[in-house]
């Protein structure tokens, strides 16, 4: 009788390269692990898709993670160009900051806040 194993139930395998510029992920499923799954990001005009997007944050006036990546930086740029992003906070090229524990908790907070709740 084969005994389990502690990596028997993972489901996905996960790979994150949190880049000072750009960022990007990959993934492979436990029934085909061979199988690398590399998502695109849709860049700027929508009509370029990249392995990466841009390490950048974007954070609404009331202090909610509101973008990441591409997104945050059109959103941004849009805001800005209407003169509305005073009271947005926009966080790029931040990799190195994360070295401080009181930076990485929040955005850890932003983070998990806008996806999981």
């Amino acid at each position: 009788m084969a005994t389990a194993t502690p990596t028997d139930s993972y489901l996905v395998v996960t790979a994150i390269d949190f880049g000072t510029a750009y960022s990007g992920y990959a993934f492979s499923l436990r029934h085909d692990p061979m199988k690398v799954q590399i998502p695109g990001w849709i860049a700027g005009s929508d009509r370029l898709i990249s392995y990466k997007t841009p390490t950048c944050v974007l954070v609404n006036p009331e202090k909610k993670f509101d973008s990441f990546g591409f997104e945050a930086e059109n959103k941004y740029y849009s805001l800005a160009q209407e003169e509305m992003h005073h009271d947005w906070m926009f966080f790029k090229r931040f990799k190195m900051m994360l070295h401080n524990p009181e930076v990485l908790s929040f955005l850890i907070v932003l983070i998990f806040a806008f996806y999981w709740f």
